[in-house]
């Protein structure tokens, strides 16, 4: 009975250890689909989608930046403010994915020690403060870029945006078809 807690222990760690890590890597405390975050998680580059992270279209980011009407000053702007972000925040960040490989390789051992565990928990919950931070700093600097027209037209979008996905939520599950194209659920 013991040995099936252990096991159950150490995968609900592991499981947990791969949460964080991904969380660690892929977050800023902005919501993943979000304007801020295709900005926030960018890459800076000479290529029409300059502001490009992981996992975000360039295209849909670039359609955004027509949208809003963000001028090639702007542009610039953003670029500076988030090489900044990505240099005040390089420390931490590496840090944090030194912290995972550490936790992961004492995890995978099977050597736990809890009081080193906690303290690493409590490191990263600390860095990646630091870190959500300094990406809230750059959310702000950014939308004070902006001109009060471009303001509007964002939140235009998001309120969009957001009904479109309260929809889906909804009506989601229903299927389209059937007879005479009504409902099925």
């Amino acid at each position: 009975m013991n040995r099936h807690i252990l096991v159950a222990l150490f995968a609900a760690l592991f499981l947990a250890t791969i949460a964080l890590t991904a969380a660690a890597q892929g977050t800023s405390g902005v919501p993943a689909s979000s304007p801020a975050a295709k900005e926030t998680m960018a890459q800076p580059s000479a290529s029409p989608g300059e502001f490009v992270g992981k996992g975000h279209s360039r295209h849909s980011l670039e359609a955004i930046l027509k949208k809003l009407g963000i001028t090639d000053e702007q542009r610039k702007q953003i670029r500076a403010l988030y090489t900044s972000f990505k240099d005040k925040t390089r420390k931490a960040r590496i840090d944090l994915m030194a912290l995972k490989d550490e936790k992961q390789t004492m995890l995978m051992s099977g050597k736990v020690d809890q009081q080193k565990l906690a303290q690493m928990d409590d490191q990263i919950v600390k860095l990646r403060g630091d870190v959500m931070r300094e990406a809230l700093k750059l959310q702000r600097d950014r939308l004070a870029l902006m001109t009060p027209e471009q303001m509007e037209k964002l939140a235009q979008w998001r309120a969009d945006k957001a009904f479109k996905a309260k929809f889906r939520r909804h009506f989601g599950k229903m299927h389209w078809g059937g007879h005479r194209g009504h409902l099925e659920g």
